[in-house]
């Protein structure tokens, strides 16, 4: 796996705290509870010897959260699988890949503007992207991504090739 897809798996508690209205709930809950809660329905779907590793939270469309739940085990192998903000499963190549890709590509935007590391989980999006390109006036954000097709494709082969479930 390259730096990227793999920093990508390990970027669990990157960007910033933000309050999320979507849910049912009758407060705002942050961003940083609903990884929390997202990786305890994952844990569900773990083997004997392995673990949660990384959530990533992202939204390849606006409005539908999907959380890439990266597994790891003593070996060292990685499974993946993504869920829906109830924290039921996703089978859905389509909505798999996206989430894989935009994931993928918010970490190399960071990784160009060398963003450092935060505390708090953060949604990576098409907004969010969009964000890092406007805070960079140099460009580097623009040339990073065009040339991250790659290491996006080699992100979204290794979730769909060592995905938990059969993807649809």
């Amino acid at each position: 796996m390259s730096k990227s897809a793999g920093s990508a798996a390990r970027s669990t508690r990157r960007g910033i705290r933000v309050q999320d209205h979507s849910h049912v709930y009758p407060w705002p809950v942050a961003l940083a509870d609903d990884v929390d809660r997202i990786a305890l329905a994952a844990a569900k779907h773990s083997v004997p010897g392995e673990r949660v590793a990384a959530v990533l939270a992202t939204e390849p469309v606006s409005g539908h959260r999907v959380y890439l739940a990266a597994f790891e085990a003593e070996d060292d192998t990685q499974t993946w699988l993504a869920l829906d903000d109830d924290g039921a499963p996703v089978t859905d190549r389509k909505v798999v890949r996206d989430a894989a890709a935009i994931a993928a590509l918010c970490e190399i935007a960071e990784e160009s503007h060398d963003l450092a590391a935060a505390e708090e989980p953060r949604v990576a999006s098409p907004s969010y992207l969009d964000g890092l390109s406007a805070k960079n006036q140099n460009g580097d954000v623009v040339g990073a991504l065009q040339g991250a097709l790659p290491a996006v494709e080699e992100l979204t082969r290794d979730v769909e090739g060592n995905y938990k479930l059969e993807l649809t």
